[in-house]
């Protein structure tokens, strides 16, 4: 099922937002820095109408807009409501990868009334260096274009290898624009530069997910190069109503396993 598109304006920025159609509760999907909502395709499709599900794309990223400032973490959930808003949810279950899992906990610890359940997907309050390095690498570092689809193609492959064909061609689609035959990032350099120095500070992080109150499920990949098993589990245990799920995966999860990942999100939401 192709989801439909819509767009709100929040302060002057246009946010382009992704919904598929479902039964059970409203799911609001957040991507990690760097992605797009589309991202969640892959998931979406191991939901099967299960859930109906909302995939903005971030500030700065995929199709929305690309302001000067406003990269801080209270700005994305400030966004996030107004999406929820848009389309007449007032509670969601809010699922959150990487740094949309930062996000999700904001969102969580400063709007409980707005989320129902919780599911933070290999993000860390304390990211593994190697994690972070690579992070910092690929989005300051990368190519600013490429001349074709092939060249785009070869870079993805390069620098992320191991997934099924459908993933690259999700990026491709998903994560460049056509400028002049040319393909080009659509996440903005200034955006992903503001945003990796405008982090909070991991006592920050950690105070916002102790407050947290609603049912919280932190999904660690195993093979996970930013979020450790011991601090998932802290993770876990600091939150009032947490638990720990662990899956065969790298830090992509929803890409490596999106069933077992959709299946349990459909149960904590049900």
């Amino acid at each position: 099922m192709l989801p439909e598109r819509g767009t709100v304006n929040r302060a002057g920025t246009e946010l382009v937002y992704w919904t598929w159609l479902g039964r059970g509760p409203a799911t609001l999907l957040l991507h990690g820095i760097g992605n797009y909502g589309r991202y969640w395709d892959p998931f979406a499709d191991a939901i099967r109408g299960r859930l109906r599900l909302i995939a903005p794309d971030a500030r700065g990223h995929g199709e929305s807009a690309r302001p000067a400032n406003g990269y801080v973490p209270a700005e994305f959930v400030a966004d996030a409501l107004a999406v929820l808003d848009d389309v007449g949810v007032e509670r969601a279950v809010v699922v959150g990868h990487s740094m949309g899992g930062l996000h999700a906990i904001n969102l969580a610890a400063r709007h409980p009334g707005r989320v129902r359940a919780l599911v933070i997907v290999d993000t860390s309050p304390d990211p593994l260096p190697a994690g972070a390095e690579r992070a910092q690498r690929l989005l300051t570092g990368r190519p600013a274009r490429f001349a074709n689809r092939n060249e785009a193609r070869a870079y993805l492959e390069r620098t992320s290898p191991g997934y099924a064909a459908g993933v690259y061609e999700n990026r491709l689609a998903f994560a460049f624009r056509d400028v002049n035959g040319e393909l080009e990032w659509r996440s903005d350099p200034n955006a992903l530069a503001r945003i990796m120095s405008g982090r909070l500070p991991a006592a920050d992080r950690w105070d916002a997910l102790a407050a947290v109150a609603c049912p919280t499920l932190v999904v660690r990949g195993m093979r996970s190069n930013v979020l450790s098993d011991d601090v998932a589990r802290r993770m876990a245990q600091t939150l009032a109503n947490g638990r720990l799920m662990e899956l065969d995966a790298g830090h992509n999860v929803p890409l490596d396993r999106p069933r077992e990942l959709a299946d349990a999100v459909v149960v904590l939401a049900t």
